[in-house]
């Protein structure tokens, strides 16, 4: 609300509007109608002139074919004095005046001519002359009182409105001191006049963080989608822990996590701590480069020959176990925890298997049915719970996994 409007009380706002309007709306009634009435006025003054003429030629036609001009006189001066016509003149074929009767005095004068006929043939014309003073005060007239009706609706409109505005502001300001956090005396302060700048006012001192709760989210589509989990069990860093320094063991924890990231990268992975030495990166749906469980097979690769290059370039070893597995649901997340809780048995089965530090990938048995799977890579059979091992890719796959081996080689030797 501007400035202007928070100086005027809602009942005296709602009263103006409603009071201009009605205004409005009775100005514009007001001119459509004088327009209508005086068009109406002008059309039967019209008629009315025209059908005097007509009649006052029908009159004189004898006398003037008899040339009796006195007779012509007397007519004419009967016809002003029993009409309204304010004067009346009759002229010969020549255009010469044979008589006149009234005077044509006034501001709206308005003239009717009609031939007087003899047989068939035309003897003169009549000219009748209207004084339409009268007329016009008696139509200025309506228009005043149509004006001054307008005035007394929009006062009445004004008077009722101001009440109804009044009754609603007084409620606003009960709610604004319903909501008012104000303890404090607040009588040097001038107190908005407006009625919604007072509530607005004390609705913003509330404490709406912490009057707000959180409300429910619906749930998200990727966290009931098919996920394939690579787990990462990291034995050399359990070794690691108690032997190395502070320094060290983070620059050691650094590296690593570098290797992670970008591997995940080509494959749209997302990482997550989930044990204490335990790290699962999540791949679902399906995009131009594979189906999940063949992205976390791929990324899976990536990490363990990064791994084993980077070992020969550092005093320490990095040496992770892994496996690949699937759950129906996705990871969660803070607005809907079930799915991550689905995802805790999945989990635990791939630390298990990672415990005994297979040498190579493990696949458990649903990844193995994947397509993607079947079709592009190589696995063989093992005797941990029916899981595979993965052994290789076809041909195009493997060329593009070394394209990106070497893209990460060459990221981690340039940060060194």
């Amino acid at each position: 609300m501007n400035k202007s409007g928070s100086k005027t009380s809602l009942g005296q706002q709602l009263a103006l509007v409603a009071a201009g309007l009605c205004l409005i709306i009775g100005l514009a009634m007001v001119t459509l109608g004088a327009i209508s009435s005086r068009h109406l006025q002008l059309s039967q003054q019209e008629e009315y002139g025209t059908a005097l003429a007509q009649l006052m030629a029908t009159r004189i036609s004898t006398a003037l074919e008899t040339g009796d001009l006195l007779s012509i006189a007397a007519s004419l001066q009967r016809f002003v004095a029993n009409s309204t016509a304010a004067q009346i003149e009759i002229f010969d074929v020549e255009g010469n005046e044979l008589g006149q009767a009234g005077q044509a005095i006034g501001q709206n004068l308005s003239q009717y001519a009609a031939s007087v006929r003899i047989d068939n043939d035309i003897a003169g014309e009549v000219r009748i002359t209207l004084n339409g003073d009268a007329a016009q005060a008696a139509h200025l007239r309506l228009v005043l009182s149509l004006l001054g009706l307008t005035i007394l609706l929009s006062l009445a409109a004004y008077g009722a409105s101001r009440h109804m505005g009044q009754r609603l502001a007084d409620r606003l300001i009960k709610l604004a001191k319903t909501v008012s956090t104000d303890g404090q005396d607040t009588s040097g302060e001038q107190p908005p006049i407006n009625e919604v700048d007072l509530l607005e006012k004390n609705i913003q001192a509330l404490p709406m963080d912490l009057l707000r709760t959180r409300g429910s989210v619906a749930q998200r589509d990727e966290n009931y989608q098919t996920t394939a989990v690579l787990y990462l069990h990291l034995s050399s860093l359990m070794d690691y822990v108690d032997t190395l320094d502070q320094h060290s063991l983070q620059r050691y924890t650094n590296r690593l996590h570098q290797v992670l990231y970008a591997s995940a990268g080509f494959y749209a992975g997302e990482i997550h701590v989930t044990r204490q030495f335990g790290v699962a990166i999540y791949f679902n749906g399906n995009t131009s480069a594979g189906s999940a469980a063949f992205r976390a097979a791929s990324c899976g690769w990536l990490i363990q020959n990064v791994c084993r290059a980077l070992e020969k370039q550092i005093t320490l070893s990095i040496a992770i176990s892994m496996a690949i597995s699937q759950s129906e649901l996705g990871i969660g997340d803070g607005e809907d925890i079930y799915p991550g809780l689905y995802m805790q048995h999945t989990i635990d089965e791939l630390q298990i298997l990672c415990a005994s530090k297979p040498p190579k990938i493990l696949l458990a048995p649903v990844i193995c049915e994947d397509i993607d799977i079947a079709g592009r890579l190589e696995h063989e059979e093992t005797e941990l719970r029916d899981y595979a091992m993965l052994t290789g890719f076809e041909g195009p796959y493997q060329d593009l996994l070394e394209r990106q081996f070497r893209l990460i080689w060459k990221r981690l030797t340039g940060a060194e």
